[in-house]
């Protein structure tokens, strides 16, 4: 006769049970895990996925620039003329989408001061960069950035300019150290590593001037801040007369440099045209790009050749804020 199964004694069924506690809390804790950690996945590829797609939308918008630029090159060629004015910069553009707010605004690097001319390709200090460049300072009440030490920042050799030149002995004593670039500057903000430079002062600034290959850049005197037209006789025109041949300029942009340098409120001024004109090449296309919350940002160099209106992307630079600033027009 077969024996029947004896029953577990009972610390036994009570462990198996704890066993079986232990296990099902075990499955919920790492399902509960694996739900989290998929739901990270999900989320973190849609991020991923609106930053390329808003991307892409801003490279989208560069193109869209550059085909501007190329047919405001084509129209001027096509007139005889070559003429770059604000009216084809003055505002910034709009484009609502289904999927993304588009805003995008031109700017015209050809009416500012490009630092890196304030030094001669043979590295030299250029006398009539520098003297406009002072006349810009002292018009903007700026005391804490120095024509000379800017020269010093860009040359190449360890001789300081005047008494406010820098060189690395100034540098190597700062905390942490460091030397001076030796070289043509890459970016506007390189400015804030010079000696003294006062950061307010800096942002005051930053609206004139640009950074551009050496010897390749014109002032256009028809895009140029008011602050720059300033600085280009001397002695400075005043406020109301810089306003005033802003104003004429808006109406009727000047044709060649030799009617802006007979134009009447320039009697009695002394004006150098060197490096000045009426047309330009270096464009900034600002893009800024919202799609499904996300923002991106765009800032795109682009050289277009005088001889042949061939475009040029020099550079892109997705970490600059506050794109947008001119009066804003739908598309």
């Amino acid at each position: 006769m077969k024996m029947m199964d004896k029953p577990l004694p009972k610390r036994q069924q009570g462990l198996a049970l704890m066993i079986v506690i232990f296990v099902f809390a075990l499955v919920s804790v790492l399902s509960v895990g694996m739900y989290n950690r998929q739901s990270l996945f999900v989320q973190t590829a849609g991020n991923i996925m609106a930053q390329s797609q808003a991307y892409e939308w801003a490279l989208g918008t560069e193109i869209f620039g550059r085909r501007l630029l190329k047919d405001g090159w084509d129209e001027d060629k096509e007139n005889g003329e070559f003429v770059d004015d604000l009216k084809e910069i003055e505002s910034s553009l709009i484009l609502p989408r289904d999927e993304a707010l588009i805003e995008a605004q031109f700017n015209d690097l050809h009416g500012r001061l490009n630092l890196n001319d304030l030094v001669n390709l043979d590295g030299t200090p250029n006398v009539l960069m520098g003297e406009r460049f002072t006349r810009l300072l002292t018009r903007l009440d700026i005391n804490s950035v120095k024509v000379e030490a800017i020269q010093d920042w860009i040359d190449e050799n360890q001789q300081p300019i005047g008494m406010t030149g820098a060189e690395d002995g100034e540098y190597l004593v700062a905390d942490p150290p460091y030397r001076n670039a030796g070289q043509p500057f890459t970016h506007v903000s390189e400015l804030l590593l010079l000696p003294g430079v006062d950061r307010a002062e800096y942002d005051v600034l930053i609206p004139h001037i640009s950074a551009l290959p050496q010897g390749r850049v014109v002032i256009n005197v028809n895009t140029a801040t008011n602050e720059v037209l300033q600085s280009l006789t001397n002695p400075s025109l005043s406020d109301a007369m810089v306003d005033e041949l802003a104003s004429k300029r808006k109406e009727e942009p000047w044709k060649d440099i030799n009617l802006f340098k007979s134009d009447p409120l320039l009697t009695g001024a002394t004006l150098d045209t060197t490096n000045l004109a009426v047309y330009s090449e270096f464009f900034e296309i600002a893009s800024r790009i919202t799609l499904s919350d996300r923002v991106v940002r765009l800032v795109s160099v682009v050289f277009r050749s005088q001889s042949d209106g061939a475009m040029t992307v020099l550079s892109r630079n997705q970490g600059q804020k506050y794109l947008i600033t001119k009066e804003q027009i739908g598309l």
